[in-house]
C-alpha cells in the first residue's frame, strides 16, 4: 500500500508533535505505539504516511526545511525524537490574511514571502507535492485563512481535516461543494486524544447512564503555547466555546447550567494544559454527585494521536469512494462534526469505519 502524503497548514506545535510521532512509526513499523488507538486504518500505518510540505508565515520558519523550522522561537512543544522521511519537506510561504490577528502579530514575524503568496500558489503547491490530505492547524478565529485553505484545497482535489473551530464540516453548502467534487471533508474542531472535552463528555455519558439528572457543570482550560496566547483574545476565542459546547450536548448535556472553554494563558506553561472540570448531578432521594477534575497534559502531542487517525481516515474515505463531511469517523475525532454522538457510540462508529 502507498504513502499518505500529507501538507500542513501550520508549521507549528502540533505539526512537530505530530511529526515525531510519524518519526517514531517509521523506525519501526510494527511497533506498537502508545496513544496509537489503531495500529492500521484502512490498511494504513502510521509508518506509511509522510509529510511531504507545510504552509506559514512566519519569518522563523517560511523556506526552512521541517527539521528546521521546527526549532522557530514559536514552538514550545517538547522535543522527544529526531524527524526521519520528513525532515526535508519544505515549509512553503501562505498569505497572511488574518492568521496573525490579535496577539500573535506582537510576537510571529511574517515572512516577506508571505507577504506575496496568493491562493492560488497553496492550490498549486498541493498539486504539485501530490498531497493527498491538507491539516488545517492554523490559529483559532483566523476565518479568512482557513477558508482560503480550505478552498485551495478543494481546488487541488486534496482531503481536508479541519482542526479547527471555524465551521467546515458543518457548513453545508461547502460540505456540498466537497461531495460534488469527490473531495473529503473531515472536521470540526480537533479532540485531544485523552484531553478536556474526551474525559468531561465520557463522564457527562457516565451519570446519564445511571440515571442522574445533571445540575451544573464547567469546563476551563488554562495553557501557554501559542494556540492559548491566541485564545486569551476573546475576538478569537468565541468559536472554541461554540464548538466544546457543541461536544457536550451530543454527550446529552441538555438545558444545563455550563459553560466549558480557554479561561487564560499562562506563559510559563508553555506546552502544557491544565483542565479544571467540575459536574454537579441529582441522585437518588435528591442527594448530589460533585465531580471535580484537575488534568494536567502536553497539548500538542494529545493531538498529534487524534491526527494520526484523522489523515489514515480521510485518504481511507476518498479510497473508499465517499466525499464531503463523512460521518463515521468524525464524533470520535471531532469535537463539533455536522453529527455528533456520546463518547461510547463515538468510538463504535469510528472503530466499525476503521475496520
Amino acid at each position: 500500500m502507498k504513502n499518505i502524503r500529507v501538507a500542513f497548514a501550520g508549521a507549528g506545535n502540533c505539526a512537530w508533535s505530530f511529526a515525531q510521532f510519524a518519526a517514531q512509526a517509521q523506525a519501526d513499523p510494527d511497533t506498537r505505539l502508545p496513544g496509537l488507538m489503531c495500529h492500521t486504518l484502512g490498511g494504513y500505518r502510521l509508518a506509511d504516511v509522510r509529510i511531504v510540505a507545510a504552509f506559514d508565515v512566519d519569518a522563523a520558519k517560511v523556506g526552512l526545511p521541517l527539521a528546521e523550522a521546527f526549532t522557530a522561537p514559536a514552538i514550545s512543544a517538547t522535543g522527544f525524537t529526531a524527524l526521519g522521511a520528513d525532515r526535508d519537506a519544505p515549509v512553503l510561504p501562505a498569505p497572511v490574511l488574518d492568521g496573525l490577528a490579535g496577539p500573535l502579530g506582537a510576537v510571529i514575524p511574517v515572512a516577506t514571502a508571505a507577504r506575496d503568496a496568493t491562493p492560488e500558489d497553496v492550490a498549486k503547491a498541493l498539486v504539485e507535492y501530490e498531497a493527498d490530505v491538507l491539516v488545517i492547524a492554523l490559529p483559532t478565529g483566523a476565518s479568512q485563512a482557513i477558508r482560503m485553505f480550505a478552498q485551495a484545497a478543494l481546488t487541488a482535489g486534496t482531503a481536508v481535516v479541519n482542526c479547527t473551530p471555524e465551521e467546515l464540516a458543518r457548513d453545508e453548502n461547502l460540505s456540498r461543494r466537497f461531495a460534488d467534487a469527490g473531495v473529503v471533508l473531515l472536521g470540526d474542531d480537533l479532540r485531544s486524544h485523552l484531553g478536556a472535552t474526551c474525559l468531561h463528555t465520557t463522564l457527562i455519558e457516565l451519570l446519564l447512564s445511571r440515571g442522574l439528572e445533571l445540575e451544573s457543570t464547567y469546563q476551563l482550560n488554562v495553557g501557554g503555547n501559542t494556540d492559548f496566547l491566541n485564545l486569551a483574545d476573546t475576538a478569537r476565542s468565541a468559536s472554541k466555546f461554540t464548538s466544546k459546547a457543541n461536544a457536550l450536548r451530543a454527550a446529552g448535556m441538555t438545558d444545563v447550567d455550563g459553560v466549558a472553554g480557554p479561561a487564560g494563558f499562562i506563559g510559563h506553561l508553555a506546552d502544557t494544559k491544565l483542565c479544571f472540570a467540575n459536574i454537579t448531578a441529582k441522585s437518588v432521594l435528591g442527594s448530589q454527585v460533585r465531580i471535580d477534575i484537575k488534568l494536567t497534559v502536553e497539548d500538542s502531542p494529545n493531538a498529534a494521536g487524534v491526527i494520526a487517525n484523522a489523515v489514515r481516515a480521510a485518504k481511507t474515505a476518498g479510497d473508499r469512494g465517499l466525499s464531503g463531511a463523512v460521518d463515521g469517523p468524525s464524533p470520535l475525532l471531532f469535537k463539533s462534526p455536522p453529527h455528533g454522538l456520546p463518547e461510547s457510540e463515538a468510538r463504535t462508529a469510528f472503530l466499525d469505519f476503521a475496520s
